[in-house]
């Protein structure tokens, strides 16, 4: 639904850069759009919210209710300023670690039919970790958009990246500027999927998108490292 993020025109800072919307927009055809059957009625986790954008997201595309986890409370506070509409309540936002929002609701047993681990996932480092306790939630859809190394090899690049960055990693350590991240391979992303008996499937952004790159370099990138979606689904399912 293109018009699902119309409203943010009037908020910050998405007034001040249009092309933010056209891109969530673009974006939303890759990691919403092609999963819509699943989606729909369905109870949702989505790991690092942000300001509940793409929790909205979801909704508007007829999730039940979706939960979203976020380690920024100033980015929650946004979310005041989302129109008050029934999609909006079916959003519910929690500050919270993800791993030990992860943990704990695997300790109390609680399940998802689909888990979003939208643009995180190269912004940490225990990837295997976090699929694995999502594994622990029985989704049967795992959407990961994410930049991932494209070198045929199994590995992980770690890199510094500075915390003060909203779209950045956090600390619990503290005083200090920067963490560091890790961003995987595509193969090292095939290795983790197989390990927790999950079926990977590539999304292909090209014809989705009909090779349109406006506002969406980071797919296209030449080079080492590019933005790529994925599904994950339990082998069978």
């Amino acid at each position: 639904m293109t018009d699902v993020f119309d409203f943010m025109e009037q908020l910050e800072p998405y007034g001040e850069k249009p092309n933010t919307i056209f891109r969530l927009v673009q974006r939303h055809r890759l990691i919403i759009d092609p999963f819509a059957e699943q989606i729909a009625g369905a109870r949702i986790l989505d790991l690092a919210a942000h300001d509940g954008r793409w929790s909205y997201a979801l909704a508007n595309a007829g999730a039940k209710n979706v939960i979203g986890v976020e380690a920024r409370q100033e980015l929650i506070d946004r979310f005041v300023h989302f129109p008050q509409t029934d999609v909006k309540s079916r959003v519910t936002l929690i500050q919270n670690d993800l791993y030990e929002e992860l943990e704990a609701r695997v300790i109390a047993g609680e399940t998802f039919d689909v888990v979003a681990v939208y643009g995180i996932f190269y912004h940490i480092m225990d990837h295997f970790r976090l699929l694995s306790l999502v594994e622990k939630l029985k989704p049967t859809l795992v959407i990961i958009d994410s930049e991932f190394i494209k070198a045929d090899n199994a590995m992980v690049q770690v890199l510094k990246e500075e915390i003060s960055n909203p779209l950045n990693a956090v600390s619990d350590i503290p005083d200090v500027t920067h963490t560091v991240v890790g961003v995987p391979s595509k193969r090292a992303m095939q290795f983790m999927a197989e390990a927790l008996r999950m079926d990977l499937t590539w999304v292909d952004h090209d014809l989705i998108l009909e090779g349109d790159q406006t506002g969406m370099s980071d797919y296209y990138r030449e080079g080492r490292k590019a933005r790529f979606a994925c599904a994950l689904t339990p082998i069978g399912a």
